[in-house]
């Protein structure tokens, strides 16, 4: 198999990957927006402010790590407008809501499985890619002759591994 041959596999199988990982993203769920978790909060009277010390350590530790020539409080540079802001994270001022913890919770163990099949493709792409490279010109025609489903990283993997 020649160099114009090996690069053509190389790429049909990136583009099988390629496709594959975009199927797989768009199973991924959006998280949560806690803005809207936050406003739900407020209207029905449940939102709660973190207590005093809380929202006095995240102040302080702002002033602790200030860098010279900004504002330390809304972490812009100085002006009239900025110095009357103060930036802090939401969770550093009120209590998140537990129904956006649960939700969040929920989002991110599902799509958990999804990034870690896309990781374990890319992985195998990257070990395919190399194993074409290197294999010979006879173990890369039964290759062919074998496998039906070029995108099938794991099993042309494995066809791989007992061709050599």
């Amino acid at each position: 198999m020649n160099t114009v041959q090996r690069k053509f596999l190389i790429e049909r199988i990136q583009q099988r990957v390629k496709d594959k990982i975009e199927i797989l993203k768009k199973g991924l769920q959006q998280y949560p927006s806690a803005s809207n978790y936050i406003f739900k909060a407020v209207l029905n009277g449940k939102l709660e402010l973190q207590p005093n010390e809380v929202i006095l350590d995240a102040i302080k530790t702002k002033a602790l790590n200030a860098k010279e020539g900004e504002n330390w409080l809304s972490e812009m540079r100085m002006g009239y407008e900025k110095e009357r802001e103060i930036k802090l994270l939401i969770n550093e001022l009120i209590i998140i809501p537990d129904d956006y913890r649960q939700e969040m919770e929920r989002v991110k163990k599902y799509n958990e499985n999804i990034v870690a099949e896309i990781d374990l493709l890319r992985i195998q792409l990257d070990t395919i890619e190399v194993r074409v490279q290197l294999a010979s010109d006879k173990v890369l025609q039964n290759l062919i002759n074998e496998v039906d489903d070029m995108g099938n990283l794991s099993l042309m993997d494995t066809k791989l591994k007992l061709l050599s």
